[in-house]
């Protein structure tokens, strides 16, 4: 017999049903935090704190500050009692003279509340609220001169073009024009191509509101693009292949530029040129590609740790993470899309012996999954449940975007994100910029994105 049921409507607050918490409960937590921070001079260091509790001062709360570059800490101290009266503001101004900024790192300051004491409900120590802020005190670096490089060659063959150097082998799919082989000390970082992508699986609120019907016509975008030149070039021992694609179904052209360094790096930049055509909004704009399932160490700095959108990104600090592939997954009760890591500079897979860094020029966001991604498309009827469903699979998928549209939420029955968080088709010309940069146990993570890259 047929059981009427709502499937997950319902499943999805702040909470899940065996009581995990879910990982939008971040994000309700920072918006609703009861006090405010404001940048007035950031040069200067100087900020504004507002409390915004109606009934209390802040006596019961310590103030401290973090002042961190490269994910470690320079500066740190405790500010004195900030005795506020309800709606009351205050600025302070914190020194940075005395930070000397070195070559490619940027300085975050941090500030964190907690509460002195504990009560019936709050203990001590509590996370009250907190802010981070960029400072704009930088050094850049001196760009990388690719002739100190070993030298680059290329072969072209009837069905492949090859790059080599002194230690890895890549090849160009001469059908396709895509990246389809990155070999580093003999070992293959690649299990498919590297290839555009402009899907993502729906989430809830998309479903709500038509998403998966309205912007069908990318969903297999990547597949049908029609290549129209592909062409090849060394200069200043740099390899470099320009790929020029039409999508006939929307008229969008796209192009891909490739730079193979000496040193077994490979700079890409894919850009999406509109058409006159009316379009529905694209999803997410850019690369996927498959790794070996034994890069299952991941590194990053971005936002984190938890999981981060375009429209649900305050609750996470910028900073340095790590850990397993698998762990970036959040097992919702419907599969949907999930993982993705906002205001990444840069993130690395590594086996333990290898790996791969994407470095974004200057940012990118992007995500990790131990399956085949579309392993959480929405499936009609189906019934599977995340935590059940999801398993660990033979490879990881790993996303690197510029964007992907807004999560949204206002409602689940029609509201789409809201305009400011889509990628509308419209006359707006989209840039993904990144380079990939091979790496063993004589790196440090550190060093390799610090590298500069024009």
């Amino acid at each position: 017999s047929f059981l009427e049921n709502d499937s997950n409507f319902c499943a999805n607050g702040l909470v899940s049903a065996d009581r995990t918490p879910n990982p939008h409960i971040n994000e309700a937590k920072k918006v609703y935090q009861p006090i405010k921070f404001e940048a007035i001079d950031l040069s200067n260091g100087k900020i504004k704190i507002t409390n915004k509790y109606n009934f209390k001062n802040l006596d019961n709360l310590k103030f401290t500050y973090k002042i961190s570059g490269d994910g470690k800490s320079i500066l740190s101290g405790e500010l004195n009692s900030l005795k506020l009266e309800p709606g009351e503001s205050k600025s302070l101004t914190f020194n940075l003279f005395s930070i000397i900024p070195k070559p490619g790192i940027e300085y975050f300051l941090l500030i964190e509340v907690k509460t002195k004491y504990s009560d019936k409900m709050v203990p001590r120590n509590y996370l009250i609220a907190w802010e981070q802020f960029r400072l704009p005190i930088s050094r850049h670096t001196i760009p990388i001169d690719p002739t100190e490089f070993l030298p680059v060659s290329m072969e072209l063959f009837n069905d492949s073009i090859l790059v080599k150097g002194d230690d890895f082998n890549i090849s160009f799919e001469r059908k396709s024009g895509f990246l389809s082989r990155y070999e580093y000390r003999n070992i293959s970082l690649l299990q498919n191509t590297l290839h555009p992508f402009f899907w993502r699986a729906p989430t809830d609120n998309d479903l709500g509101n038509g998403m998966p019907e309205r912007c069908a016509i990318w969903k297999n975008a990547h597949e049908e693009l029609l290549l129209q030149s592909l062409d090849t070039l060394i200069i200043n021992n740099t390899a470099r292949i320009d790929a020029m694609y039409i999508h006939e179904e929307t008229q969008v052209q796209l192009n891909i530029v490739y730079s193979v360094y000496g040193n077994g790096m490979v700079k890409i930049k894919q850009t999406l040129y509109p058409s006159d055509a009316i379009l529905p909004e694209l999803p997410r704009f850019g690369m996927k590609m498959t790794v070996p399932k034994s890069f299952k160490k991941l590194d990053w700095f971005g936002r984190g740790p938890h999981e981060t959108y375009w429209d649900r990104k305050t609750s996470a600090k910028i900073g340095r993470y790590s850990g397993k592939v698998w762990e970036q997954t959040f097992p919702y009760v419907r599969p949907q899309e999930t993982g993705n890591k906002t205001d990444v500079r840069w993130m690395a897979l590594s086996n333990g012996a290898v790996g791969l860094m994407a470095k974004g020029l200057p940012s990118f966001d992007g995500s990790v999954h131990q399956y085949s991604y579309e392993t959480l498309d929405y499936i009609k009827n189906s019934q599977r449940h995340g935590k059940i469903d999801i398993v660990s699979g033979e490879q990881i998928d790993w996303l690197i975007d510029y964007k992907q549209m807004g999560v949204g939420g206002d409602n689940s029955w029609g509201a789409r994100p809201h305009d400011k968080y889509t990628l509308p088709m419209d006359t707006t010309i989209y840039n993904l910029e990144y380079a990939l940069m091979p790496f063993n146990k004589e790196n440090t993570l550190e060093e390799l994105s610090r590298i500069n890259i024009e």
